[in-house]
């Protein structure tokens, strides 16, 4: 969503109308921006167990996606279609700009418009790899997407697909991160490089203390808003014993779904807050602490900071895997320890599918505690962000984003 801001925020500046279509706890935030908004009705039916787990979910495609979001019968995806072509209909645009949607493609063609779509390396149709840095764990079965989309595509006269990533074509790309970050293959076209894409605000940090807090180390953690089940008692407890009393002062935001008043009373060096301005504090801190989250990765490359990952899933554990192979970040993930994993399989209309959960939960204070400590304490993590800050910043951001699409449109 941050990135949908930044680039629609860039283009209104510019004199041009823009607006979202969107549902969900996201459309509030896209009001408060000023920006109009189209509340889709289709598709309504949403299965959040998908892909629900304690711990770590690994996946290898996209494609558990369409039963998370609700599509799971042909005429729900027509549907969507056809309602997001009355809006388009309604609203008159020049451009269509998707990020991960489904339905940005497929509307584009039908509706004669150019297509943009913001994209990571893991989701570009060219090369979409989610498992990149080891081999795929034995047992992976994706759901059948073919039987939801392709009568609709057929009927359209559009070519068949076998995996969500093919939903996801454009006439052009923009990747919200540096080639260090997100290789693509030297053939792939129309795509370019922006750089950090995110919504700045001119906003005090969150991140206060007094004179004597203020000259120790600061560390900065948030769980972000995908957390599931995994931001509970138990890993704030994790948290406060790892960093509790350490030679740093520590900002824990907990996002929407807790309460700090609720949770596990804090050391005197850590602050529990429900939200934060993420950028400011991120820019404002020695070390990060997230989950791998796409969006945080890049507001710590922006501001070069260095990290420690803690994956909730692989998508998020790539993520890492990146940063920590420019040796700004230590991933400390559930999927090292495979002989705890283990298989789950469902079924759904058009047969079973199955993925890999763990169930245990593999961080410990001493880990994190460990990690923070090395990060903090070996000046390469500094250094090596800096160097991935400096190449990030060279790309232009949302204004280079907003001057590809105009000059394209």
């Amino acid at each position: 969503m941050g990135r949908c801001l930044a680039l629609a925020d860039e283009l209104s500046s510019r004199g041009w109308k823009t607006g979202m279509l969107l549902n969900g706890s996201h459309a509030k935030a896209v009001k408060e921006a000023g920006l109009r908004i189209y509340k889709p009705w289709f598709p309504k039916i949403r299965d959040a167990t998908a892909t629900s787990t304690v711990f770590y979910t690994y996946i290898v495609d996209g494609n558990i996606q369409i039963i998370r979001d609700g599509y799971v019968r042909p005429w729900r995806f027509w549907a969507a279609v056809g309602e997001a072509l009355c809006i388009v209909k309604k609203f008159r645009p020049t451009v269509l700009v998707g990020d991960f949607s489904l339905l940005t493609w497929v509307v584009g063609k039908q509706a004669d418009l150019p297509v943009v779509q913001i994209a990571q390396s893991i989701s570009h149709p060219a090369d979409p790899r989610i498992i990149w840095w080891e081999d795929v764990s034995p047992g992976m079965l994706s759901p059948r997407i073919e039987p939801v989309f392709n009568p609709v595509l057929e009927k359209w006269k559009m070519n068949p697909i076998h995996r969500v990533e093919e939903l996801l074509q454009g006439d052009l790309f923009l990747i919200p991160s540096i080639p260090e970050l997100e290789p693509l293959p030297q053939n792939v076209t129309n795509t370019h490089y922006i750089g950090a894409l995110f919504l700045q605000k001119s906003e005090t940090p969150a991140m206060q203390g007094n004179k004597q807090t203020e000259t120790r180390k600061k560390v900065y953690v948030t769980i972000g808003g995908g957390a599931g089940t995994v931001g509970n008692l138990k890993y704030f407890e994790i948290i406060n014993k790892g960093l509790g009393d350490g030679p740093w002062s520590a900002i824990v935001s907990t996002g929407r779904r807790f309460d700090p008043s609720k949770l596990p009373k804090a050391p005197s060096n850590i602050v529990y807050q429900q939200w934060v301005n993420g950028p400011a504090v991120i820019k404002n801190s020695d070390v990060v602490v997230f989950h791998g989250g796409h969006g945080t990765m890049m507001e710590t490359v922006h501001f070069g900071i260095p990290s420690v990952i803690l994956p909730f899933h692989s998508e998020q554990e790539g993520n890492g895997r990146r940063l920590e192979a420019c040796s700004a970040s230590i991933v400390i993930s559930p999927s090292t320890m495979k002989e705890s994993m283990r298989i789950v399989r469902n079924r759904w209309s058009y047969g079973e599918f199955a993925y890999l959960v763990q169930p245990v939960n593999t961080l410990t204070a001493e880990i994190l505690r460990e990690a923070v400590t090395r990060v903090l304490g070996d000046t390469r993590y500094k250094e090596n962000a800096m160097l991935l800050r400096a190449k990030s910043r060279g790309y232009g951001g949302a204004q280079k984003g907003a001057e590809i699409i105009i000059n394209n449109a």
